[in-house]
């Protein structure tokens, strides 16, 4: 078991794509989503979306033509290429709300110019990989209610805080 470990040393490559993924069931458990949210359903969320263009210096066609009809949740992971319908890690997820001047279009392109230190690690470190999905809503205390209870359960690794919860911050470590 100790070689395991030999290939994350930290000057190797591998270690720079490692990331930190917390499965724990009882924050699962702490944060279900109703049985009968239809955020539950894969078949109510977008196709996947591979957030940027071929040559990786614009965003996709298909996040340009996004809806602007609707606000919602939207997550950002990353597909690897081995095991495709498997293979894929979740970075971060957020949210849109939907009013006059937001819908997830707009808020899917903004990412593009975000200069959060975080999410410019994303883009860097996953741009080739890097894909988004979203669930359309319009209800916004619904969409806010479904991003807080997936951020607690998941703990994705570029989210910055909880949503309503940033005192747990202090309890979780570091990465880098």
């Amino acid at each position: 078991m100790a070689g395991y470990r030999a290939f994350l040393a930290e000057d190797s490559e591998n270690y720079k794509y490692n990331l930190t993924y917390y499965h724990n069931p009882n924050r699962w458990r702490d944060n279900i989503i109703a049985l009968d949210n239809p955020i539950r359903n894969v078949e109510n969320w977008s196709a996947e979306i591979k957030y940027l263009n071929e040559s990786n210096d614009d965003l996709s066609d298909d996040i340009k033509n996004l809806p602007n009809d609707t606000g919602g949740i939207y997550v950002f992971y990353v597909k690897g290429l081995n095991l495709s319908f498997m293979e894929n890690y979740i970075l971060y997820i957020g949210r849109c709300q939907y009013t006059d001047t937001q819908h997830i279009r707009k808020r899917a392109k903004e990412y593009y110019k975000d200069t959060r230190d975080l999410i410019v690690e994303m883009f860097n470190r996953w741009k080739d990989f890097l894909y988004y999905r979203y669930y359309p809503d319009t209800d916004n205390d619904r969409i806010k209610n479904n991003e807080i209870q997936l951020i607690r359960a998941i703990l994705p690794q570029y989210n910055e805080v909880i949503p309503d919860q940033i005192d747990i911050c202090d309890s979780i470590p570091a990465f880098s």
